[in-house]
């Protein structure tokens, strides 16, 4: 187990509490914004005890796994994303930003200054924690880049 520099039930309040921030969307569950994705140490904590309860296989797929699949997410099943409850950032940004656009609600929820301070809040939380070099996702390569990433948390 990794040592934090917080405890972890600090680390997923303030995870919890940046979640907060983001607006919901009627989700159609069209799954066209779900792709190979990137997340981080605290949303990783929260993904294993998830799938842990929910007995889901965690999954990692090669890029010719990606392309036989047409890029989309291992976590969908029917278009459905098996862990929605737990799901990371980037995807609760998914259709309330500029360039995360979604084609069923056409305009961005959250405006510049917002995500500015999602950013930073997330971006301190992992330096608080000590983990901003620790990077997961749906891609097999995810384990090289653990090796080579650096994050400014300024």
């Amino acid at each position: 187990m990794i040592a934090f520099l917080i405890p972890t039930d600090e680390a997923l309040e303030r995870l919890f509490d940046i979640y907060s921030r983001i607006p919901t969307i009627n989700c159609k569950h069209c799954s066209s914004c779900c792709g190979p994705i990137l997340w981080f140490e605290p949303e990783e904590i929260c993904i294993q005890a998830y799938m842990k309860k929910e007995s889901i296989r965690y999954v990692q797929w090669s890029n010719q796994e990606f392309e036989r699949n047409n890029m989309r997410c291992p976590y969908l099943s029917k278009n459905r994303c098996i862990i929605y409850p737990v799901r990371p950032l980037v995807c609760r940004l998914q259709g309330v930003t500029k360039g995360l656009t979604c084609q069923q609600t056409l305009r961005p929820l959250i405006d510049d200054d917002e995500i500015v301070l999602i950013k930073k809040m997330f971006f301190r939380l992992l330096s608080d924690m000590d983990a901003s070099h620790l990077v997961y996702g749906t891609r097999e390569m995810v384990n090289q880049l653990n090796n080579h990433i650096s994050i400014d948390t300024s």
